[in-house]
């Protein structure tokens, strides 16, 4: 580990004397130039952003710089003209729409997002489309279902992603203390107001991503996720499953675990049984009716999986009104 920092210190020590070599021949490109102006200009715009007045929770602040060609071509900072309206759409569309962008890198301060509420794009999108060819980044999205997607999203369009300097950062985690709060390293499961609400009308409510909620055909409460592939189109994606399908999967486990305990309990009386197939008994008569409808090869599991077994079984009772100390009560 040592030698490993040891080594990225005489790469950085490197580095800052070939640009303090190539700034003092004045041989150090306009674009070059131009990397901390466009950082400190973005930092500097996020610091006008203003709380938007239909939030609750504190809303980051966010600024972005676009660079073409070794000239900074705009500034923007979110809210800058409309509240809510993200710092790279105001640039992107809003203040560029008309000028190529093509190949120009954005320096924003915080991360591109993925999802926005109903008829609005991602950054990330605008970003993909707009042909930007990189993305500096001045820190990630603290927001647990966003963080890092971004980013993973634009490599995945071949955007290249760089960051800001550490001394950017910390500017930018300061002026954002109050909105990374909301969602500490340590946080635990939530699930929004449109998650736990049931029943809930179409249209009524929108899921985690930012898209309505209702009930697909087999009454499985979903969120409705546009589909990439196939646009004008949606899928459902499965917030809470409809109580029949609860109540099939905790009847098919109580099966299995009761055939496995069946099993083990024959086997330790007779050292040789491998199937109840064609045996008297009430036990075997059943456990041959589970072995019919589920398959032998589909029986049977080692200690893990076993263990897996139970505690599926043993949620689902608890779901359905089981005390934990009766759940596995077979």
């Amino acid at each position: 580990m040592g030698r490993t920092k040891d080594l990225f210190i005489e790469e950085y020590q490197r580095i800052e004397h070939q640009v303090q070599q190539l700034r003092s021949g004045g041989r150090l490109g306009p674009h070059m130039l131009g990397n901390s102006e466009a950082m400190e200009q973005a930092v500097e715009a996020s610091r006008h952003c203003v709380q938007e007045p239909n939030k609750e929770k504190p809303t980051p602040k966010v600024g972005a710089a676009i660079v073409k060609a070794g000239k900074i071509l705009g500034v923007a900072y979110r809210g800058e003209l409309k509240p809510g309206e993200h710092a790279e759409y105001t640039l992107l569309e809003r203040k560029l729409k008309d000028v190529d962008v093509t190949g120009a890198t954005i320096y924003t301060t915080l991360e591109p997002c993925t999802k926005r509420g109903p008829n609005k794009t991602e950054c990330t999108k605008w970003i993909i489309d707009r042909g930007i060819a990189e993305v500096v980044i001045g820190s990630l999205d603290w927001n647990p279902d966003v963080c890092g997607i971004g980013e993973l999203r634009l490599r995945k369009a071949n955007v290249k992603i760089a960051r800001f300097p550490h001394k950017y950062m910390i500017e930018i985690e300061a002026l954002n203390e109050e909105f990374s709060q909301q969602f500490p390293l340590d946080a635990k499961l939530q699930r929004t107001a449109s998650e736990k609400t049931d029943p809930v009308e179409p249209g009524e409510l929108f899921g985690p991503n930012g898209f309505p909620i209702g009930y697909d055909g087999e009454g499985n409460k979903v969120e409705w996720l546009p589909d990439e592939e196939n646009p004008g189109k949606t899928w459902p994606m499965i917030l809470r499953r409809n109580d029949n399908s609860i109540f099939d999967m905790y009847n098919e486990l109580w099966d299995k675990v009761w055939w496995n305990r069946h099993m083990y309990s024959q086997h330790r009386h007779e050292k040789k049984l491998i199937s109840c197939a064609g045996r008297e008994g009430i036990g075997c008569e059943a456990a041959a009716r589970i072995e019919k409808k589920y398959g032998k090869k589909n029986l049977g599991w080692d200690d893990i999986d076993w263990g897996l077994l139970q505690g599926k079984m043993s949620a689902l009772a608890w779901v359905m009104g089981s005390e934990w100390e009766g759940s596995l009560d077979t």
